[in-house]
């Protein structure tokens, strides 16, 4: 029929739950259970709607008597539609799972609010080493010890002449020990 309307339905359960999307017709009558607007062979044309008839509350389904807007939901049984009242959001003292201190810090109007439902004082730090008391000593620079006996600090060796050749000798080897020796970085035959 051309008064027919097609639209998608979803159910939920008894337990609240969606149940798969079907296709529906429906069709507007009258209270005598006519079809409204018009015959089924000719089209019928809407009716412009005057000014200032539809209002946001309107669009809302606003009730005086709730103070609030009401949404459309289709009727289980899918004859039509039910208005009812918009879900109320939960606020901090309903919200399930908070703790008294979230339920504080979301009641907070302001940042001093804030940190007193933390346990968080103000601070006036300036971000600065200095300016903080109770702090530690820093200990003086290290200086490394002159070379001696005992390993530490830097030493150097005196320099050794490359190798003459290919293989060492006895004696290059002897000079090269000797240098660490006298650096204090080989302890002497002992």
């Amino acid at each position: 029929m051309a008064n027919d309307i097609t639209y998608l339905q979803q159910i939920n359960d008894a337990d609240d739950v969606p149940q798969p999307t079907q296709i529906r017709k429906a069709q507007f009558v009258d209270a005598d259970g006519n079809p409204v607007g018009g015959p089924s062979s000719a089209p019928s044309t809407p009716a412009e709607p005057a000014d200032g008839s539809i209002s946001p509350a309107k669009l809302a389904g606003y009730s005086a008597d709730t103070d609030h807007g009401r949404i459309p939901k289709v009727k289980g049984d899918g004859t039509g539609f039910d208005f009812v009242d918009v879900p109320a959001s939960p606020t901090a003292d309903t919200l399930t799972g908070a703790t008294d201190t979230g339920r504080a810090l979301l009641k907070a109007k302001d940042a001093a609010s804030a940190r007193t439902a933390i346990g968080a004082g103000t601070s006036s730090f300036s971000g600065s080493y200095a300016d903080l008391t109770n702090k530690p000593d820093i200990p003086a620079a290290y200086t490394l010890p002159a070379a001696g006996s005992a390993l530490g600090g830097v030493r150097q060796a005196a320099y050794v002449a490359d190798p003459a050749g290919d293989t060492v000798t006895k004696a290059e080897f002897i000079a090269l020990r000797d240098a660490l020796v006298a650096s204090g970085a080989m302890a002497a035959k002992g």
